[in-house]
This record gives C-alpha cells, sequence and structure tokens, in this order.
C-alpha cells in the first residue's frame, strides 16, 4: 500500500503549515479591517489655545504675575547683594558679635531670595498652580466641544499633535481644530 502526498509525514506537515498560513492571512486581513474602522481626528491644543481671547487674557495675567514675583526676588536679591558689599567693605572693623549678627542677616536675606524663587517658580508651586488654575476651565470648555464633536461625527480616538505625543505626521484634512473653534464661535481666520 503506498501513501498518498496528503497521507505521508510531508504532506502532513504541509498541510498544517499551509492552514496556519492561511490562518495567518484571515487574521491579519481581520485586523488591518477593524484597525481601519476605527475613526480618528487630530486637534492642535497649542493652536486653538492661540485663537480664544481668553487665554490670551491668562497669559497676561500670568505674565504680570511672573513679572511682579520676579522684581520681589530681585528686590530681596539685591538688599542681600547690599548687605554682603557693606559686610565685606566692613567686617574688619566690626567686633565680634556685630560680624555674626550681619553674617545672620545676609543669610537670612539669602535664604528669603530662595525660598521665594522655589514658591514662586518651583514645581507644583504658585505659578504651576495658578497657571492650572486659570487655564483648566478653558481647556475644559475644549474638551467638552471635542467629547461633543466626537459622538456627532464618531471619532474613536482624538489625538493632540501639540502635547509631546509622538505623533509623526496627520493628514491636514484629520485636524479637526478649526471645526472645534468654530462650535464654540470662535473665527480661526
Amino acid at each position: 500500500m503506498t501513501l498518498s502526498s496528503a497521507e505521508s509525514p510531508m504532506g502532513v506537515i504541509m498541510g498544517k503549515w499551509r492552514f496556519i498560513f492561511v490562518l495567518l492571512i484571515i487574521l491579519s486581513v481581520g485586523s488591518f479591517a477593524v484597525a481601519h474602522a476605527q475613526r480618528y481626528a487630530v486637534v492642535d491644543m497649542d493652536y486653538m489655545l492661540s485663537k480664544m481671547p481668553e487665554y490670551a487674557r491668562v497669559d497676561t495675567t500670568l505674565e504680570l504675575m511672573t513679572v511682579k514675583w520676579q522684581q520681589q526676588i530681585d528686590s530681596v536679591s539685591h538688599y542681600a547683594d547690599s548687605l554682603r558689599k557693606d559686610f565685606n567693605a566692613e567686617q574688619y572693623m566690626l567686633a565680634d558679635e556685630l560680624k555674626a549678627k550681619r553674617m545672620l542677616q545676609i543669610q537670612n536675606a539669602e535664604t528669603e531670595v530662595r525660598n521665594l524663587r522655589t514658591s514662586y517658580f518651583g514645581y507644583q508651586v504658585e505659578l504651576f498652580k495658578r497657571r492650572e488654575q486659570l487655564v483648566q476651565p478653558i481647556q475644559n470648555k475644549i474638551y467638552r466641544v471635542i467629547q461633543q464633536l466626537s459622538i456627532k461625527y464618531g471619532w474613536d480616538f482624538v489625538l493632540d499633535k501639540s502635547a509631546g505625543t509622538a505623533l509623526i505626521f496627520s493628514d491636514p484634512k484629520l485636524n479637526k481644530s478649526d471645526m472645534i473653534l468654530e462650535t464654540m464661535g470662535i473665527k480661526t481666520k
């Protein structure tokens, strides 16, 4: 009795590989179809914020706060510098007790400068909190419109190309930033 090619060990192995190959093709085509069935849009949050008058007001407010805080820091810093300069000029004529008092005064002024810098401009401190407090309502307004339009147009994903994500390329026709701004009543042109 002779074995047909399908019944031979080599034929069985080839049949299994053929089955696996066909199955992989079907799965690949199926996942390709599913991947392309998802709809997405691209927005540019920085662009949208730059078109909003209330964001410009917030940005101006934050800039004025920053300038005010920096002036305060500079004032204390100049005071500390003048104390140090005076001390360096007079230290040889001062008694030890007065030297120690002046050095403590200088250290306190320098510590105040560091503390002010940290409290105003450090991470999770005043500038960060104020920015979040003032910008968050504006961003929430944009997010609500994005959510409404996502439901209306069936977008599965909305990517922000300004958020530092690894968006290498996007077709300009997918950018819905102007649509969102216009829905909010903001002219884009």
